[in-house]
C-alpha cells in the first residue's frame, strides 16, 4: 500500500490519531512548564516545591492510568476522547482559578492524567489496532501531532502570557479544546464511514473478555526487557527539558538560542516519525527497538564533552531523533509481542511505568544538582544506561521475522 493510498484508506483514524496527539501537548511538561515561573511567584513557591508538586501529581496520574487506559479496551474511542478532552479543559480553568497549592496540585493532576495521560494514549490507539504493513506508517503520522504541538504551540503560550498573564493561556487552551471537541463530533455526524478501530463488534467481545492479568504482564520476560529501554526517553527526556534554563544557565546558552533549538527539535521529530513508520513497515518494529535510543544517547555524550555556540542546535536536534522515534516504536513493539486485542491494556501498563519513571527524574535529577554533581557526569551516566538498555532488547523475539523464515520439508 502507497502512502497515498494509506491516507485515503484510512484518513480518518490517523486524522482522529493526530488531533489527538497534538490536543495532549496542553497537559506535556513542555506546555506546562512554560508557566512555571509565573506559577512559583504566584504561589510563593521555590523550585523544589514546585518540582515536588509537579512529580507528585505525575506519579499520582500515571499510576491511575494502569486502570484508566485500559478501559479504551472496551469503549468507544471517541467516547474515551471526549471524556479526555472535557477534563483536560475542566483541568486547565481549574489552575487558571487555583486559589491555593491543593488546588493547583489537583489541576496539575488533571493535566497529567486527561492530557498527557488519556489523550495521548488515544491518539496512539487509534492507529496502533492497524494490521501489519500500514501500522508503523499510521503511527508515524498519528504521533506528528506531538511534535507539531511542540513547535507551535510554546510561542503562541509565551505571546499570550504577556498579553493577558499566565492564567489567560490557560483559559485560552480550555477554549481551544471545547471547539476541536465540538468540530471532531460535527465531523462524526457528517461522515458516516466508521474506522476500523471503531467497530462495534469489536468492543462487545473485548467486553467478555478483560485480556491478560497485570500480573501476567508483569512477569513475562518480554516485557520486562523491554522496560529498561521504555523508561530511557520520557525519563531523561522529562529531566532535560524540566532543568532547561538551569542547563541553558551553566552552557551560556541565550533563551533565543533555546528557542531556537527546541524548534529544531520538533522538526526533527517531525521528519523522523514519518521515516520510523515506514522502517516499522518495512523491518519491524522489535528490530528498530535496537537502535532508536541512538540519538539520545549521543546527545547526552555530546551535551557532556562539547561547547560552543552549535552545541544546544546538535544536543535537541539529536534528542529529536529518538523522540521521533518513541511513539511509534514503543507502541508497534507491544503490538507485534502481545498482538492488538488487548494492546489498550498492555500499551496502558506500559504507560504507566514511563510516566513513573518521569516523575522521578525532575526531582532526582535537582538533587544531583544541589549536591554538586556536575551536569557532565549526569550526561554520561544517561548514556551509559541506554547503551545497556538498548542491549537488552536484542534479548526479544522477532514474530515478523520468524513468520518469515521458511518452512522446513
Amino acid at each position: 500500500m502507497t502512502f497515498h493510498e494509506l491516507l485515503r484508506h484510512y484518513w480518518r483514524v490517523i486524522g482522529l490519531g493526530f488531533a489527538l496527539t497534538f490536543l495532549s501537548s496542553f497537559g506535556q511538561t513542555f506546555f506546562i512548564s512554560l508557566s512555571g515561573p509565573n506559577i512559583r511567584e504566584a504561589f510563593g513557591l521555590t523550585h523544589g516545591a514546585f518540582g515536588s508538586i509537579y512529580s507528585l501529581a505525575t506519579l499520582s496520574s500515571g499510576l491511575l492510568m494502569i486502570w484508566v487506559g485500559s478501559v479504551i479496551d472496551r469503549v468507544d474511542i471517541r467516547l474515551y476522547a471526549s471524556t479526555a478532552m472535557l477534563g483536560l479543559a475542566a483541568a486547565a480553568i481549574s489552575l487558571s482559578f487555583a486559589p491555593n497549592i491543593i488546588a493547583l496540585g489537583l489541576s496539575l493532576f488533571a493535566l497529567r492524567l486527561f492530557g498527557q495521560g488519556m489523550l495521548s494514549h488515544a491518539g496512539v490507539m487509534s492507529t496502533a489496532r492497524l494490521h501489519e504493513g500500514v501500522r508503523g506508517r499510521a503511527l508515524g503520522v498519528a504521533a506528528l501531532g506531538f511534535p507539531a504541538g511542540e513547535a507551535t504551540l510554546p510561542a503562541l503560550a509565551i505571546a499570550l502570557i504577556a498579553a493577558f498573564e499566565w492564567t489567560g493561556v490557560w483559559r485560552v487552551a480550555a477554549l481551544v479544546i471545547v471547539v476541536a471537541l465540538a468540530i471532531g463530533w460535527l465531523l462524526g455526524f457528517l461522515l458516516t464511514t466508521k474506522g476500523p478501530d471503531l467497530e462495534v463488534s469489536a468492543r462487545r467481545k473485548a467486553l467478555n473478555d478483560t485480556g491478560p492479568r497485570w500480573n501476567d504482564t508483569l512477569s513475562d520476560w518480554r516485557f520486562l526487557a523491554l522496560i529498561p529501554t521504555m523508561i530511557g526517553y520520557p525519563a531523561i527526556m522529562t529531566a532535560y527539558f524540566f532543568h532547561q534554563r538551569f542547563i541553558a544557565d551553566l552552557k551560556g546558552w541565550s533563551l533565543e538560542l533555546l528557542a531556537s533549538s527546541i524548534t529544531l527539535f520538533a522538526l526533527v521529530s517531525v521528519v523522523v516519525a514519518m521515516s520510523a513508520g515506514s522502517f516499522v513497515d518495512r523491518f519491524g518494529a522489535v528490530r528498530l527497538s535496537h537502535f532508536y535510543l541512538a540519538g539520545m544517547t549521543a546527545a547526552s555524550v555530546a551535551l557532556a564533552t562539547f561547547d560552543g555556540p552549535l552545541l544546544p542546535l546538535v544536543f535537541f536536534g539529536l534528542i529529536g531523533l529518538t523522540s521521533g522515534c518513541t511513539n511509534v516504536v514503543i507502541a508497534a513493539v507491544l503490538a507485534e509481542l502481545f498482538g492488538t486485542t488487548h494492546l489498550g491494556k498492555i500499551r496502558a501498563l506500559a504507560g504507566s511505568i514511563m510516566v513513573v519513571a518521569s516523575a522521578a527524574t525532575p526531582g532526582a535529577i535537582g538533587l544531583l544538582f544541589d549536591a554538586g554533581v556536575s551536569l557532565e557526569a549526569i550526561c554520561l551516566g544517561f548514556a551509559a544506561y541506554m547503551v545497556a538498555a538498548a542491549a537488552v532488547t536484542f534479548a526479544l523475539p522477532n514474530p515478523r521475522a520468524a513468520r518469515l523464515q521458511p518452512s522446513e520439508g
